[in-house]
C-alpha cells in the first residue's frame, strides 16, 4: 500500500507540474508563429549581457551566507563557500527542497550541520523578505494592482522579518542544543540587527538586479516588458515557486506567476514568452556557473577573496 501511495504522490506531482507548464506554454501553442516571430527578436548580445549580468548576481549569494555563517562563530575559506553554494544549488532541480540543504551540509563538513541547516534557512527567510519588499515597488507606481496580492505579501513579510530577529534565532538554536543534546554556543552569535539590515539591502539589491539581468535580455526584441515590471514580478514569482515543494526548482508554478502578474498589463504572447526566457537564462546561469566552479575546482582553484 506504501509503495502504491508513493506512487500515487509521485504521478499527482507530475500532472501537477505539467498542467502549470500547460497554462504558461498553451499561449505559445495558441498562437505559435506570433511566438515565434516575438522569441526570434531576442539579440544574442542582449542575451549574453544579461546571462552574465545574472551570473554575477548569483555568484554573490555563496559570500553572503559565508557572512551569516561568520556570524555564527563560523568562518570558512571563499572558496569553501563558493563550492559549497554553487553545487549544491543545483539540487534545487530535484523533486522536493531536501537535496539543496543535504548538499550545503554535506559540502560543508567543518561546521556543525545544524548550523549550516539554521543558516540556510535564515539565507532564504532574508532573501525572501527582501524578494517581497521589491514586490512592494509595484504598489508605489502601479494602482490598479488586486489588494489581495499586498494582503499576503505584507503578512508573508511581517513573518519572515520575525524569523530572522536574533532572539528568535537564538531561542530556535537553543532548541536545537537540547534536541541534539550538545552544546551550542549560542552566545557567539552575532547576527545583530545591525548585520540582519545590511543582509536585507544586500538581497534586495541582488533582486533588482536579477530582474534588470531579464530586462537587458530582452531589449531590442518584441517581449516588450518594462522595467518595473522586469523587477518586481520575477522575485515573487520565485518565492511561491521555492514553496510549492513539489515542483523542481518551482517549475511551472515560477511561470504561472509570472503569467498572471504580466497577462493583463502585456499580450499574452509577451508574457508567456518572458517567462519562458526567465527559466531558460536561470538554467543557463546556475549550470554555467556549476561548470565554471568544477572545472576551476579541478584545476586546483585557490583564490581567495
Amino acid at each position: 500500500m506504501k509503495k502504491i501511495f508513493k506512487l500515487f504522490l509521485r504521478t499527482l506531482q507530475v500532472v501537477f507540474v505539467f498542467l502549470l507548464l500547460f497554462y504558461v506554454v498553451s499561449p505559445l501553442w495558441k498562437s505559435a508563429s506570433a511566438f515565434k516571430d516575438t522569441f526570434m527578436t531576442l539579440k544574442p548580445l542582449s542575451l549574453v549581457a544579461g546571462i552574465v549580468i545574472l551570473s554575477l548576481v548569483i555568484i554573490c549569494y555563496p559570500f553572503l551566507w559565508k557572512f551569516i555563517l561568520g556570524s555564527f562563530g563560523y568562518g570558512i575559506k571563499s572558496r569553501t563557500a563558493v563550492i559549497s553554494w554553487i553545487y549544491s544549488n543545483i539540487g534545487k532541480y530535484m523533486p522536493g527542497k531536501v537535496w539543496q540543504f543535504i548538499g550545503r551540509t554535506a559540502l560543508t563538513k567543518k561546521v556543525k550541520p545544524e548550523i549550516t541547516l539554521f543558516t540556510v534557512f535564515l539565507e532564504v527567510a532574508i532573501s525572501f523578505s527582501a524578494a517581497v519588499m521589491v514586490f512592494f515597488l509595484r504598489f508605489m507606481v502601479v494602482k490598479n494592482m488586486p489588494i489581495l496580492w499586498f494582503i499576503y505579501a505584507a503578512f508573508l513579510f511581517l513573518i519572515l522579518l520575525l524569523v530572522q530577529h536574533p532572539k528568535v534565532v537564538s531561542f530556535v538554536l537553543r532548541i536545537f542544543a537540547k534536541l541534539r543534546k550538545q552544546e551550542f554556543c549560542v552566545s557567539s552569535m552575532k547576527l545583530s540587527i545591525k548585520n540582519s539590515v545590511m543582509l536585507f539591502f544586500a538581497y534586495f539589491v541582488l533582486w533588482v538586479f536579477t530582474g534588470f539581468s531579464f530586462w537587458i535580455m530582452i531589449q531590442g526584441s518584441k517581449i516588450n516588458v518594462g522595467l518595473l515590471d522586469a523587477v518586481t514580478t520575477y522575485p515573487i514569482s520565485w518565492i511561491l515557486g521555492y514553496l510549492f515543494l513539489i515542483a523542481p526548482a518551482g517549475l511551472g508554478v515560477r511561470e504561472g506567476v509570472l503569467m498572471s502578474l504580466l497577462k493583463g498589463i502585456y499580450p499574452e504572447t509577451v508574457a508567456s514568452a518572458y517567462s519562458v526566457l526567465t527559466r531558460i537564462a536561470l538554467v543557463t546561469s546556475d549550470f554555467l556557473l556549476f561548470f565554471v566552479i568544477w572545472l576551476l575546482n579541478i584545476l586546483k582553484w585557490k583564490g581567495e577573496a
